[in-house]
């Protein structure tokens, strides 16, 4: 999840509808907790446990495959007990007074049940390896089997019937019944197998059992037919050389996994397709990524397929591909991932080809193991990999390319959430990560190009993931200075959060990306007086334009931020121009009696700042345009410092700039330090003093660390508060008496 909210658009079907965009988002301006916040996919509810879920379409095949395995192996006993029958009984004990006709029977029937055990393991043996090729040779030994079944059939019937075996009557006794018994194996054998011929060729061949099952298991098509007819003729295989539960308890899933880590080449191609099928379906994805998260043979085997360069390979490298992107989407299977050396190399050569959906997929997987800090570390610790990231982020280069336009975009989409999230890591590492990612000369470039682009080609979202990389990068006290160097970017971010007009339906669509840009410009003029200039520039010398966006709710919090630094910042030199920000004090006055949270906090601060450029008795007339009394005003201050008794992660700042105000209201006006000492200021002061920590002494926050400390701390600022508080005191003292 971003660390920004996502912002809903409503419907355009009703133009009244604006985009509220709440007070309280998490901002670059105040900490975060380092808590991930939860995968949506993990908060879904959870597939039932494997015992307890209903039986896979492949179930189906196989109990078949166990049902023929039984009539099969029941046969074959029958033909084991007819041969020896035969060999010991027969040509044993009564070889000599056989009759030419019988003796030549009983051979023949052992020829033809040869032959068809012989017909039946060739079958098997080219349904195995030849699952896709050489259909003539198959159904050559499917006739095979079926001609000899029916010849015994005949045979051992006619003898049956007729019973003539010759001889006297003492001696045709027991040989009759010794030839009668080998007759009826012979026939019971061939009987079955017919049976379980008639069987295969019901559910196989009328019911089309294999092309259900492929279709159930999101395996349609030539390839997927070729899938299930080989996993079908396995498990048969199974049931039939082991025990015949064996097969019963295959599953597509273990066996691609068994493809990939102990097949052939080929083999492994065939697993990957079947595993990308079944993750790529909505009824068998969860149990499908699951079981393979758990195999690390399996997501080893994967890793290396990635860096398969054969152009024969390509296929199977987009299908291990999008399994290692669907499986590092989950936190505890990406560490797994991570886990394997070379993982990031073997990801990072999906992107050393032409544009394509190799390398869309290898972004991906990139974003997603951006999600860890140590990875982030990794990727900007790989060889020319940022560079490569940032490459795919031109959005001149990509819309000039001649693959397709959807993909090209995408391809710039994915380069900017991999960038985004580097420039976002916390700690040592980002701070190295966004210095990095500045020094590259295309970074800034890049994103200035897709501000630029306004037309369809271009979304709002990649505007917006534009600007958050700025705003991003702008952390770091060198970005700023590289930023608003690079030509156009402030000025593009001015005309981005306050666009000269347009329609209702371009204001839904661009809130996201203005509130987004109102923070790029804040952070970018935090501590730079180059940048304060640029953007003062930018709107034309017109602060008014800021002043008016106080009264959109939409950029409310932009505009005051962007205010605040630039009185705060700015050289002399434009001292005179900021004297246009006194024009909203009674919109400013008037919030901070009434509002609560984000909006209060900086309003604050901003009151703090426009106290600096009022003249003598300026601040009276503004009370009063706000039809707000002096005293509600103190109260309302005090009751902050009471509200904020210890420091507040949401309004870090709340207490800095309640103090900051309370002394520019007494140097302004002495008749507010009575009302302050009698609204008992002087006791917070103090408490204030007591409770102060770090969390109070930065600017910016990059998670929980913090970054552009102030140079003065609270307890300074307490402490010339109430030192302002005693003088003015002790002076109207003196003076009375």
């Amino acid at each position: 999840m971003d660390r920004r909210a996502s912002f809903a658009t409503p419907s355009f079907a009703d133009p009244s509808i604006r985009v509220k965009i709440p007070d309280q988002l998490p901002t670059l301006f105040e900490p975060q907790n380092a808590n991930a916040t939860p995968n949506p996919r993990a908060t879904r509810s959870r597939s039932p446990a494997d015992g307890d879920a209903p039986p896979s379409p492949e179930h189906r095949l196989t109990v078949l495959a166990l049902q023929l395995a039984v009539l099969e192996k029941a046969a074959s006993r029958l033909g084991t007990l007819a041969f020896v029958w035969a060999t010991v009984v027969l040509l044993g004990g009564f070889a000599i007074t056989l009759s030419p006709t019988d003796f030549w029977c009983i051979t023949g029937l052992l020829l033809i049940e040869g032959t068809r055990i012989l017909g039946r393991s060739h079958e098997l043996e080219w349904q195995h390896h030849q699952a896709s090729r050489a259909r003539a040779a198959v159904r050559a030994f499917f006739w095979m089997q079926l001609l000899s079944a029916s010849a015994c059939v005949s045979l051992s019937l006619v003898r049956l019937i007729h019973q003539h075996y010759g001889g006297t009557e003492d001696a045709r006794s027991n040989r009759a019944a010794a030839l009668n018994i080998f007759y009826g194996l012979a026939l019971a054998e061939a009987l079955l197998f017919l049976v379980e011929r008639a069987l295969w060729e019901w559910k196989v061949g009328h019911r089309r059992l294999l092309e259900c099952v492929a279709d159930d298991c999101n395996l349609a098509g030539a390839y997927g037919q070729v899938v299930v007819r080989r996993f079908f003729y396995d498990s048969y295989s199974r049931c039939l050389n082991g025990s015949i539960l064996d097969g019963l308890h295959m599953g597509l899933v273990s066996y691609a996994q068994d493809l990939i880590t102990a097949g052939s080449h080929d083999e492994q191609s065939l697993g990957a397709g079947i595993l990308v099928a079944l993750a790529e379906s909505d009824r068998f994805a969860e149990a499908t990524l699951r079981r393979i998260g758990v195999s690390a043979p399996t997501i080893e085997r994967l890793i290396e397929m990635l860096s398969w360069k054969d152009s024969s390979e390509r296929d199977v490298r987009r299908s291990a591909a999008v399994l290692v992107s669907m499986l590092t989407g989950r936190k505890l299977v990406a560490l797994r991932v991570t886990g394997i050396p070379g993982v990031i190399e073997s990801v990072a050569s999906l992107l050393y080809a032409d544009l394509d959906e190799l390398n869309i997929l290898g972004l991906s997987i990139l974003n997603k193991l951006a999600q860890d800090h140590d990875n982030c570390d990794k990727i900007g610790k790989t060889r020319d990999l940022l560079e490569t990231i940032i490459s795919y982020s031109s959005i001149d280069h990509a819309l000039a390319s001649p693959s397709p336009r959807d993909m090209r975009l995408k391809a710039v989409k994915k380069s900017l959430r991999v960038v985004k999230r580097l420039a976002d890591t916390t700690g040592d590492t980002g701070k190295l990560l966004r210095r990095e990612l500045t020094d590259i000369v295309f970074t800034v470039s890049n994103v200035r190009e897709i501000l630029q682009r306004h037309d369809n080609k271009v979304q709002s979202e990649l505007h917006q993931l534009a600007i958050e990389i700025l705003t991003s990068l702008a952390m770091d006290e060198e970005a700023r200075e590289i930023i608003g160097g690079t030509g156009d970017v402030v000025s593009v971010l001015v005309t981005t959060f306050l666009p000269a007009a347009f329609t209702t339906k371009e204001c839904q669509q661009a809130d996201a990306v203005r509130v987004e840009a109102g923070e790029a410009l804040a952070m970018l003029a935090l501590e730079n007086k180059k940048n304060c200039g640029a953007i003062i520039l930018a709107l034309g010398g017109r602060i008014g334009r800021l002043v008016d966006a106080l009264n959109d709710p939409v950029v409310v919090v932009g505009a005051a931020r962007i205010m605040h630094n630039l009185c705060s910042y700015s050289g002399d030199e434009w001292q005179l121009l900021l004297r246009g920000v006194t024009v909203g004090a009674a919109k400013v006055l008037r919030s901070i009696t009434v509002e609560k949270d984000k909006i209060l906090n900086i309003f604050i601060g901003l009151a703090a700042q426009m106290l600096r450029f009022m003249e003598p008795g300026e601040l009276r007339g503004s009370l009063v345009a706000a039809r707000v009394v002096d005293t509600v005003l103190a109260r309302s201050l005090v009751q902050v410092l009471r509200d904020y008794s210890r420091p507040s992660m949401d309004v870090p700042r709340a207490r800095r700039y309640t103090i900051e105000l309370a002394m520019a209201l007494m140097q302004s006006d002495a008749r507010y330090v009575a009302l302050f000492v009698e609204l008992g200021m002087e006791n917070e002061l103090r408490s204030v003093a007591m409770t102060t920590s770090q969390l109070e002494c930065f600017n910016v926050f990059s998670g929980s660390v913090g970054l552009s400390r102030r140079d003065t701390s609270v307890c300074s600022v307490v402490k010339s508060a109430l030192e302002l508080m005693n003088k003015v005191l002790y002076c109207s003292s003196f003076y009375t008496l």
